[in-house]
């Protein structure tokens, strides 16, 4: 559907669809498209005018306001949602297949052919037609969603040891139950018990386990884990002294006074607290851990209950725990590819190293070859004269010929051959190989 629309196309665009269909279809809210008609002087219908329309009954159709303002007669909606941060975009793609491909596994073993599909649908339309021909439909939806699960005598067995739990706790002075993960009032404790069954059987569909850790409560698929609380909302009220605590206030003063005059000393003690805190009934399902642009929060409100949204609750669990494996993926992959290529700059390092020491051999072995010829030229020359030399000039003979002998060992074959071996200069087998060649510069502390 375009989003690109003259003030006069949107005029006639929701005076001829109710906007709630409108706001679907460009995937906001109702209010914010009625935002956005008045932001552009667009009037839309008033309360009560499609039932008129439904029942053809007269209804008054508001004409397009004129305006004076050329900057407002182009209306775009929607369609620019936020881009997702790259660095994540991988995880929150894979976390969404996870969810799909739940959804499809779940529709898959029902059988239903397009046919019984069809039919079901228009079962489904006519029901729909009879409940608000009988009353208005949408408040046999909100009833719908509204109802809360029956109790439950057998919870399933991953959360038998917190609904025990739960059975056995005390309340406290205000009727607050707190086990990890979990603070509601007593009243709702029936409640809680059936909804973390049915979380449960919702999450095992899924393939995740519900757990209860030393940090509350969580849902994982090894080694993934995502925690969770839910929590009743509750107000808090300054508290207003009873007659009886306001009774045992005075006797505390009045023996505090007593002890002070015979120079003793009484403890402080309080009589009351200084608030009291009223539950409402409406519980809030809560994930601590982070996914980018996922949600993390559902609670009772006016036309639904948590009850309607466990299916929601549990795929939501699901893009978290898949999120979280697509990111450790990321990162384990990350640390094989660093690993590899700080392997990779080592064996550079060491070639370059092992090129040295082949440059220096073949420079010292030529060094010895120049100065063993240069050595037998002048030995040849300086022999001539030996009768008429004296001791010093024979001795300078000796040590050049004995140089000359050791330049000769370190330039046989042998020699050179066991030096190479040593050094591992120039093996048949390289070590120090890399298929890739050489890898790219460092660019930073982290690369």
């Amino acid at each position: 559907m375009k989003r690109t629309f003259t003030r006069r196309e949107l005029h006639d665009l929701v005076w001829s669809t109710p906007i709630s269909k409108l706001a679907e279809q460009f995937e906001i809210s109702d209010r914010g498209l009625a935002k956005i008609c008045a932001r552009y002087h667009v009037a839309v219908p008033g309360r009560g005018y499609w039932a008129k329309v439904e029942a053809g009954q007269p209804a008054t159709k508001t004409p397009l306001w004129k305006i004076d303002n050329p900057a407002l007669e182009t209306v775009h909606i929607g369609g620019m949602k936020q881009q997702a941060n790259p660095y994540v975009a991988f995880a929150i793609e894979a976390a969404q297949k996870a969810v799909e491909n739940v959804k499809v596994r779940k529709a898959a073993p029902s059988g239903q052919t397009e046919q019984a599909k069809d039919a079901k649908d228009a079962k489904d339309a006519k029901d729909a037609k009879d409940a608000k021909d009988a009353k208005d439909a949408k408040d046999a939806k909100d009833a719908a969603l509204t109802e809360t699960l029956e109790p439950v005598k057998r919870p399933h067995t991953s959360v038998s040891g917190l609904v025990l739990e739960l059975r056995s706790a005390q309340p406290d002075r205000d009727g607050e139950i707190s086990v990890l993960g979990i603070r509601i009032h007593k009243n709702s404790k029936t409640r809680i018990i059936a909804f973390l069954h049915h979380l449960a059987v919702a999450l095992e569909g899924r393939e995740i386990a519900l757990r209860q850790s030393d940090k509350g409560l969580k849902a994982e698929i090894l080694p993934e884990d995502i925690h969770f609380e839910i929590t009743e909302g509750r107000r808090r009220e300054k508290h207003e002294p009873t007659a009886s605590e306001l009774k045992k206030k005075r006797d505390y003063d009045q023996r505090r006074e007593i002890a002070s005059r015979r120079g003793q000393w009484l403890p402080w003690e309080s009589f009351w607290p200084e608030y009291d805190y009223h539950f409402s009934g409406k519980l809030s399902f809560e994930i601590n851990n982070w996914a980018d642009g996922a949600r993390k929060k559902w609670s009772d409100g006016k036309h639904q209950t948590l009850e309607s949204m466990l299916d929601n609750i549990a795929d939501g669990l699901l893009f978290h725990l898949a999120f979280e494996k697509a990111r450790r993926e990321e990162r384990e992959e990350n640390e094989r590819r660093r690993k590899r290529m700080a392997h990779r700059r080592e064996l550079q390092s060491k070639r370059l190293e092992r090129e040295a020491k082949r440059i220096r051999f073949i420079a010292d072995l030529a060094a010895y070859h120049n100065e063993a010829a240069q050595l037998r030229a002048t030995i040849a020359n300086a022999s001539a004269g030996l009768e008429r030399a004296e001791p010093e000039y024979h001795r300078m003979i000796d040590w050049a010929q004995k140089r000359l002998a050791h330049l000769e060992a370190q330039n046989e074959l042998a020699t050179l051959t066991s030096h190479l071996q040593s050094e591992n200069l120039f093996p048949d087998d390289d070590p120090l190989f890399d298929p890739e060649g050489d890898p790219p510069p460092k660019q930073g502390y982290w690369d």
